[in-house]
């Protein structure tokens, strides 16, 4: 009884001394909230969540989205401002057009996905539409009138909008040119080269009408080249040569595979191939393809411009940064008069601004066109004689048009050795982060190793990257490429940065490193039958 009584007592005693100290913390946290600067309503206590010190990261609306938000609701009207208007000032296009150089009396032509043109940005832009595709307007694979150039998709009119669409609010780098607007995409997203072909052609054929300063192609196919690649589609590499000869610049992009090389057919030696930079900085996006051979580069991260049905929308991609180029044909045109494609190139690369790229080194230009019209002397206006190419014209590979920092390895690829033994011992290779030859993705390692499990050997074939912590939705997997010819597919692990992943082959069996030497890593995407072609962008 004793023992009980006593218990109890001090049960109580224990309960009091817990209340008391309840209502002392909580008054501290009281006087705490009616002090804090913010005037918040609730005060959580720090927990070492709170306060342990992280890496800040940047993210991207494709990561963004997919977190949790704990931000409050907005209490009143939120103004925005479109990213178009931050890149224009970026490239020194608002001071251009102060002066008074728009791109009127100029067409361009862009290749895509059709344009709407009803879109309040781009009223009275139009100027003629074409149509080269599976699927046209009028039932047939081809279509010249209007109406031809009917949007598919949106990326069409979002790149019309960078080059020349205009509002009270914001507008395009070159807001008085006209626009030539050519379907080649069927509804499903897929362009062929045939279709392409056809367009470029077709440009060629009214180039004597009308002032075309430049064509927009932004769109490329899965293969990566670390060279040009003049005899991959050698009809394509013609039609662009002629439209060079007749003064007009095919700006091309240069894909989103996160690779050191460029997408066919920016890879071509007469194209003005288009990296994309930051919106902010001069620092090419991870998701730009690039190499030395990269002729500009330009904005293509978050570029607000028109999409559908009068709406207006962001967009990341080269997509979004060869039309900033394109304009800019038409703006030199505007100052400088009729020049020849190589001489506008010069200028462009001469007067530009450095934009590096963190994983090769390499330093591409940025078009600039306050320091092109400040400093650029004006020289007179040439006259030339319209010309096709024959059949017996050489081609001479342009020279690098980026600066390599450091210069590139000596090496191709990444050296694998084999490992012939039986024990469980990993070799493994450490790649050199500043390794030119090796993309974004970049590798880490490569481990070829055997294990002996129940008297049977194993052989495993391990691959370690780095990727990106964005974009990734841009790809549908990544591609090991080794000397031997043999290709991996690689899936990609959306919630991670660093990877590993064990080799398979296309059966399905485990892969072996037998006979293999040496390895590169690139993004890629679903790949087709025949050399079909995408749009480069990310789309929000």
């Amino acid at each position: 009884m004793v023992t009980h009584f006593m218990y109890k007592k001090y049960s109580k005693l224990l309960l009091v001394f817990i209340m008391l100290i309840t209502f002392i913390f909580s008054n501290s946290l009281t006087a705490s909230a009616s002090n804090n600067k913010d005037n918040s309503s609730t005060v959580k206590p720090k927990s070492k969540l709170n306060v342990k010190k992280k890496k800040l990261k940047t993210y991207t609306y494709k990561t963004v989205k997919s977190k949790t938000s704990s931000v409050p609701t907005a209490t009143g009207p939120v103004k925005f401002k479109l990213s178009l208007s931050t890149a224009i000032p970026k490239i020194g296009a608002n001071y251009s057009y102060d002066l008074g150089f728009t791109g009127a009396g100029s067409y361009v032509a862009i290749i895509d996905t059709g344009v709407e043109k009803s879109h309040p940005f781009l009223a009275g832009k139009v100027a003629l539409e074409a149509c080269f595709s599976s699927r046209c307007p009028n039932g047939q694979s081809q279509m010249i009138g209007a109406g031809a150039a009917a949007p598919v998709h949106y990326h069409g009119t979002h790149v019309a909008g960078i080059i020349a669409g205009s509002n009270a609010s914001f507008h395009g780098i070159a807001p008085d040119a006209k626009i030539i607007a050519i379907n080649v995409f069927d509804p499903y997203g897929g362009a062929y080269d045939g279709d392409i072909i056809k367009a470029l052609n077709w440009i060629n054929s009214i180039a004597s009408e009308y002032n075309i300063t430049s064509v927009n192609m932004s769109l490329g196919s899965n293969t990566i080249f670390k060279g040009t690649c003049d005899d991959y589609i050698p009809d394509m590499t013609t039609a662009v040569r002629n439209l060079k000869l007749k003064n007009i610049a095919t700006v091309v992009s240069s894909g989103n595979s996160y690779a050191v090389g460029m997408s066919s057919p920016a890879c071509i030696s007469d194209a003005v191939s288009v990296a994309a930079t930051s919106t902010v900085t001069d620092a090419v996006t991870d998701f730009s393809n690039v190499s030395q051979y990269t002729t500009l580069s330009a904005p293509g991260l978050q570029i607000n411009s028109s999409k559908l049905m009068g709406s207006y929308g962001s967009a990341s991609g080269t997509s979004m940064s060869a039309p900033f180029v394109t304009g800019a044909f038409a703006i030199y045109r505007s100052k400088f008069g009729v020049q020849t494609v190589d001489k506008a190139v010069s200028d462009l690369q001469k007067y530009s601004s450095p934009a590096t790229d963190k994983y090769s080194g390499i330093i591409t230009k940025r078009i600039n066109m306050k320091s092109l019209i400040d400093q650029a002397v004006s020289v007179p206006i040439i006259t030339t004689t319209t010309s096709t190419v024959a059949s017996t014209t050489t081609t001479t590979l342009v020279s690098p048009t980026t600066t390599l920092v450091p210069p590139p390895s000596t090496t191709s690829s990444t050296t694998v050795p084999v490992s012939t033994s039986t024990t469980s011992t990993v070799v493994t290779t450490t790649i050199p982060g500043q390794t030119y030859n090796i993309g974004k993705p970049r590798l880490t390692s490569l481990d070829s190793y055997s294990t002996i499990w129940r008297s049977y050997t194993y052989d495993i074939f391990m691959v370690r990257y780095i990727d990106v912590s964005y974009g990734k939705t841009l790809l549908s997997h990544y591609l090991l490429t080794c000397n031997t010819g043999q290709q991996y597919v690689i899936p990609i692990n959306m919630s991670a940065r660093f990877n590993s992943y064990r080799l398979k082959n296309s059966d399905g069996t485990f892969a072996s490193a037998k006979g293999i030497s040496s390895c590169y890593l690139q993004g890629a995407k679903d790949s087709f039958l025949g050399p079909k072609t995408w749009w480069e962008s990310i789309s929000k």
